[in-house]
């Protein structure tokens, strides 16, 4: 299957804050020359809207890319389904770039303008998917190319979502409200990532929510869905998604925790787990040096201030999600959120939608744990918190 959302992002951000200016920079790949150096019948995948799959690729093998007359390239966006190699740009025996964040979306700078340039794979995977190759020309970058960063020293708020999808359908309009509107250091985690479609998905729906810090993305599978003890066999353990919540907490730091429902929403066993192994760490593994050794001494213990549960009863605040943004030039935050769940390509199938009202309305959370005391203003997750 293959994700090709960022085209239509690009043209809802264009309708919606309307027409580009002329000195915006565009995507001109699908004017490009591309030529590769082996998998020569998949290339068109690189730059195709329409193609499915990608285009298989290993160390030492190139990518050339002859841009339009007169339009050179400022830039590259990559896509890669899975883990991602290490690139170079070269051009005319220049180095132009270097790449090697391993995001699996990520904007690639040139030190120059190039009208002729070639995408090398360097160390990396024996095999690797390239997507999608997004040639930039000069200009301002538009707001759908995406620019990630690694969140350097600690958040202020800590989601932690099951899957992808989950951050949006149980939290939404929190991302854009606390991380683009009020200026938060946001880290979204997740523990179920295996499907490299949907780690694009969620990669794209995150940047519409405008954040810009790189996700923690787990690799535990989608499966063991019968039982608690099923789905603990299936992620490799009884301690193992404990142990990941707790390194993430004390690799970032956060004041304050927010995961999902205690009862799994709907009763889902993935998210039942993940929520045990958060109100775990928060409350006492993560602060406490003789459980997890290696990520204590790596990272040094931490213990959160507060850990707020979806739709926990007890000291509940209900948060607002209607309220104009403008960081969204007044677009809602529910509404915001609904847009990035439309990302989720893959989840297209009717059976969950964003809702602040009914059994799973998500604006309702509950202080389950608190080192500062009960939440008084009940609209504030950062209450009592200097």
């Amino acid at each position: 299957m293959k994700t090709r959302f960022l085209p239509a992002l690009a043209l809802a951000l264009i309708c919606c804050f309307g027409a580009c200016a002329e000195s915006t920079a565009q995507d001109i790949a699908r004017e490009c020359v591309f030529s590769v150096s082996a998998n020569e019948a998949k290339k068109s995948a690189l730059y195709s809207l329409r193609f499915s799959g990608a285009w298989a690729c290993a160390p030492g093998d190139e990518i050339t890319v002859n841009t339009p007359a007169d339009t050179p390239a400022q830039g590259i966006m990559v896509s890669f389904l899975g883990d991602v190699p290490a690139l170079t740009v070269e051009a005319d025996g220049q180095l132009l770039a270097r790449y090697d964040a391993g995001m699996e979306i990520d904007y690639i700078p040139f030190s120059a303008p190039a009208s002729c340039f070639t995408v090398r794979i360097e160390d990396g995977p024996e095999k690797a998917a390239f997507d999608q190759l997004y040639v930039l020309s000069e200009g301002t970058l538009p707001d759908w190319v995406q620019q990630w960063q690694r969140m350097d020293g600690p958040c202020d708020l800590m989601l932690i979502a099951t899957h992808p999808d989950d951050e949006l359908l149980w939290f939404g309009g929190m991302i854009p409200t606390y991380g683009a509107e009020y200026g938060k250091k946001v880290m979204v985690v997740y523990l179920v990532g295996e499907s490299a479609v949907r780690r694009n998905e969620l990669l794209n729906g995150l940047w519409i929510c405008g954040d810009r810090y790189y996700p923690e993305i787990g690799r535990f599978p989608d499966a063991g869905i019968g039982s608690v003890d099923d789905c603990q066999a299936a992620w490799g353990g009884e301690d193992a998604a404990p142990a990941y919540v707790t390194a993430m907490i004390r690799k970032y730091r956060p004041r304050v925790v927010v995961t999902q429902d205690i009862d799994g929403e709907y009763g889902h066993v993935h998210h039942r787990v993940t929520v045990q192994a958060v109100i775990d760490a928060v409350t006492h593994l993560a602060g406490d040096p003789a459980y997890d050794a290696a990520s204590a001494e790596q990272y040094s213990v931490w213990q959160p201030d507060k850990l707020y549960l979806h739709l926990w009863p007890e000291n509940q605040s209900v948060f607002d999600w209607r309220q104009p943004l403008s960081a969204f030039a007044g677009e809602t935050g529910i509404s915001v959120a609904r847009r990035a769940f439309q990302a989720h390509a893959s989840q297209q199938n009717g059976r969950h939608k964003i809702a602040d009202y009914g059994g799973a309305d998500c604006r309702k959370f509950g202080l389950y744990f608190s080192l500062v005391g009960p939440d008084e203003k009940m609209n504030d997750l950062f209450e009592h918190i200097e």
